[in-house]
């Protein structure tokens, strides 16, 4: 291991792409970010300047812009990616050549740990997915050089009895190549980077790779194979990611969420490794991972301090990735559907639990923008990650300051209807631009796999009407949230549910009054302060005031099972079920084949 990683020092860098060529790509994305916002800018200017211009004007321009650059670098990601699937033979050639050519059947001397973390989670479910990784495995040459490992941070006993159980079926079935290894600690030090740390320190030295998976991860056998032999021919490779698909969808809100995921995955995917290149994105779980570097230099301190904003790091991945390209390893993406999937939250109440464990990871992880020695694209991935929330939080802050514009509009000046009906269009259609991209990409390359032109345009519409009402919800739980921990009330992050139910509207209710109580609150002083402003704000008091049926709506398992039978929303594993998915499947039939009728 130390001997390869003394070999990596002076490795040639012909196989990346020219810096000079990166360079380029990155200063011509910057220009058309900044020239679209800047645009915006002066758009919105003219649209609240005849108002009067003042702190209140600059306030809301300010988070205006904030909110919009986010948006901005999606949109043109998914331009790029969009052109360049059209244009090119070899996508992957095109925008990443390293990972061009790895598909091949030869052999490689490595041995390669399969590392699956865990914590309080259903032990069926778990085993399950790691029995098709096996089974698709077995089906190669190869698999004799891979170990597995299930890491286990578990503290319910009835849990870790669910789990020592798992592994005893999983030795009976597979007998003496089964290679398992069943690990628990009894605290849960670290999270989950804690976790892989313990296992990189007692068992790493024996591996070369390590395929890290989470809980609700399942990956093919061809994938593996195919990181793999990457990694083998590319020895610059730290971390290399694939890009992850829903596919045991337990609900109607997460088939219909991962459907607008996927449409809208592929051009922004696309675009965005064409110019990141050796510096893409790291996600924490679905990669492959050179453990020599890892182990070496990915090791997590705590954040000092007291608050919500110290202790253990949560959004490990981010941090790890940095750590790595500071010590000359490059982070890629394949930047196509290879057959790497993941859960998707099957309510819209686990949906926002995820999106707050992310935004408080990635706000701590702004205290490390000052780690020395750290590569600009490192510390770009670290702000623009956090900004992508807090872009929500100033989309809400500015709807609270147009309401506030709306209400002291001086009653002489002349409003420009025409120009802020423009405006409000336009930035709707850049937010949706990466899913237009994706389905226009779907229709001109074959939707069959989606079950044809109709099946796409109907569930794009779907889509549409979700992503429309969803949104609101998930700027205001963020910007709900950030309040909570500014506040210093701290939360509890538990192992999220991953199967199916249907949410009573107790559960609703308790978790969505604050978004029904501000729309209300909204509506009320609109009404009595500035009246004729109301239709400007309908779009996002409607996905507030509708947050609890919505949520209720897309957990139920009558319209789950009604959907499911017409095929609404469909992904191409529904029509053309993998291998391995079928084996997932086959452990929990009664929670993804049949009608969802359990009530938690």
């Amino acid at each position: 291991m130390s001997d390869n990683l003394a070999t990596y020092r002076g490795v040639d860098s012909s196989l990346s792409t020219d810096l000079s060529v990166l360079l380029r790509r990155r200063v011509l994305l910057g220009a058309l970010v900044i020239a679209t916002t800047l645009v915006f800018a002066v758009w919105l200017y003219h649209v609240v300047a005849p108002g009067g211009f003042g702190l209140l004007e600059i306030c809301l321009m300010f988070f205006f812009l904030v909110h919009i650059a986010w948006l901005t670098l999606d949109f043109w990601n998914a331009i790029i990616g969009f052109y360049l699937l059209r244009v090119s033979n070899n996508i992957l050639a095109r925008v990443s050549p390293p990972l061009a050519d790895t598909r091949d059947a030869s052999a490689f001397p490595e041995r390669i740990a399969v590392v699956m973390t865990i914590r309080n989670e259903d032990a069926n479910g778990v085993f399950a997915r790691l029995d098709a990784i096996k089974t698709s495995l077995s089906n190669t040459p190869f698999e004799a050089q891979f170990d597995y490992f299930v890491l286990s941070d578990s503290s319910v006993p009835l849990t870790i009895d669910a789990e020592m159980a798992g592994c005893a079926a999983f030795r009976a079935k597979h007998g003496e190549a089964s290679r398992l290894i069943y690990r628990r600690r009894t605290s849960n030090e670290g999270f989950k980077a804690g976790n892989v740390r313990d296992f990189c320190e007692t068992s790493g030295g024996k591996y070369e790779f390590m395929i890290l998976l989470d809980a609700d991860s399942l990956m093919t056998g061809e994938t593996i194979l195919r990181l793999v032999r990457a990694m083998h021919a590319n020895p610059r490779l730290g971390v290399l990611q694939t890009i992850m698909v829903g596919v045991l969808m337990p609900s109607f809100f997460a088939q219909v969420f991962e459907f607008g995921h996927r449409l809208g995955m592929v051009c922004r995917a696309v675009g965005a490794v064409w110019w990141q290149g050796d510096r893409c994105q790291y996600w924490g779980h679905n990669a492959i991972i050179r453990l020599a570097p890892f182990t070496e230099f990915c090791r997590l301190q705590s954040l000092p301090g007291k608050g919500p904003f110290s202790g253990h790091i949560i959004c490990h991945d981010q941090i790890e990735a940095s750590l790595l390209e500071r010590a000359g390893y490059e982070i890629r993406v394949l930047p196509v559907e290879s057959g790497s999937y993941e859960g998707v939250p099957p309510t819209l109440l686990e949906f926002m639990d995820r999106d707050y464990r992310w935004f408080h990871g990635n706000l701590k992880n702004l205290r490390l923008l000052s780690l020395p020695k750290l590569p600009w694209m490192s510390r770009f991935h670290l702000a623009v990650v956090a900004q992508r929330y807090l872009g929500w939080v100033a989309a809400v802050t500015f709807v609270l300051l147009a309401a506030a514009k709306a209400a002291t509009w001086p009653h002489g000046a002349a409003f420009p209807a025409h120009a802020a009906l423009a405006l409000y269009l336009t930035v709707i259609v850049v937010f949706l631009t990466p899913r237009l991209c994706g389905l226009v990409h779907t229709l001109l390359s074959g939707p069959s796999p989606y079950g044809g032109n109709r099946a796409v345009i109907f569930g794009g519409f779907t889509e549409l009407c979700f992503s429309l009402i969803l949104l609101p919800i998930s700027m205001f739980a963020t910007t709900w949230f950030l309040v909570w921990l500014l506040l210093g009330w701290g939360m509890k992050w538990e192992a999220p549910r991953r199967s199916s139910y249907s949410l009573r509207w107790r559960s609703a209710l308790a978790r969505l009054w604050p978004h029904a109580l501000f729309a209300a609150a909204l509506i009320v002083f609109l009404v009595l302060a500035a009246p004729g402003a109301l239709p400007w704000f309908t779009p996002f008091l409607f996905g507030l005031l509708a947050a609890i049926p919505f949520a209720l709506l897309a957990s139920s398992p009558t319209v789950t099972d009604r959907t499911r039978r017409m095929k609404l929303c469909a992904v191409p594993e529904d029509f053309d079920v993998p291998m391995e998915v079928a084996i997932a499947r086959s452990h929990r039939d009664e929670e993804y084949d049949q009608p969802l009728l359990r009530n938690k």
